[in-house]
């Protein structure tokens, strides 16, 4: 779903407590999409980046794309895992990074 949403091989996201999270953007431009049953998708309305991620499988956490972040902020996140590792696209080869490697159900 997400190599979908984002027009891309993997999509790299960050997430944050809910609750320490803030959207600093106006407002009125984000959009909302229930991509699932348990899953929304926010976007900006103005050029269609895609933003936020939430799901009830991580209740509480809004997941963030990393390409979407300012530069500075961006800079100070470093990879813990590698999730969805048994959908990865064959065309993309990782080596030996020594980040987890967990598939869909999050398990490794």
């Amino acid at each position: 779903m997400c190599r979908r949403a984002q027009g891309a091989g993997f999509v790299t996201w960050a997430g944050a407590d809910g609750d320490q999270f803030t959207f600093v953007g106006p407002a009125e431009t984000l959009r909302t999409y229930a991509s699932s049953p348990e899953a929304r998708r926010s976007f900006c309305g103005r050029c269609g980046t895609p933003l936020f991620f939430e799901s009830s499988r991580w209740p509480g956490e809004v997941h963030v794309t990393v390409a979407s972040l300012a530069p500075e902020v961006a800079a100070t996140l470093h990879p813990q895992a590698h999730v969805h590792w048994a959908n990865r696209v064959p065309w993309i080869h990782v080596g030996d990074d020594g980040l987890p490697r967990k598939d869909s159900t999050g398990s490794e």
